[in-house]
């Protein structure tokens, strides 16, 4: 009986851990995407300023989350993301014409990686 008891318990963790990861990877994706979306809105109107705020709020909110996705996520792309979200700032900053190309490159990263990590039947097997 109290093999039967740790078997329980142990598939309870492996669940947990799985609906912690689902729900880490869509809140990030979200709120980076919202991110990406007001500093691309900002770089149309010309506002770097605003911008180059919003590029280091994306950078540390990216640095505060990427410590909890790398245990559990590919480190190529998160690494990959990361580069490009870090690089933003400087952009901004320079008021560069390929701002608003990086910030689309970083959505698309950040999209990969939330499609990779969604729990579907092509990514299980």
């Amino acid at each position: 009986m109290k093999r039967l008891y740790v078997a329980i318990a142990f598939l309870a963790i492996a669940i947990s851990l799985c609906v912690f990861e689902q729900y880490t990877v869509s809140t990030t994706y979200s709120k980076a995407t919202a991110y990406i979306d007001n500093a691309i809105e900002q770089t149309d109107k010309e506002d770097y300023k605003a911008a180059k705020k919003t590029c280091k709020q994306l950078n540390d909110f990216w640095g505060e989350k990427q410590k909890y996705m790398t245990a559990m996520i590919d480190h190529g792309s998160l690494d990959e993301a990361g580069v490009t979200i870090g690089s933003l700032e400087d952009l901004a900053d320079k008021e560069s014409d390929s701002l608003e190309d990086e910030l689309i490159n970083a959505k698309n990263q950040i999209k990969s990686i939330h499609d990779n990590q969604k729990i579907t039947f092509g990514n299980i097997f």
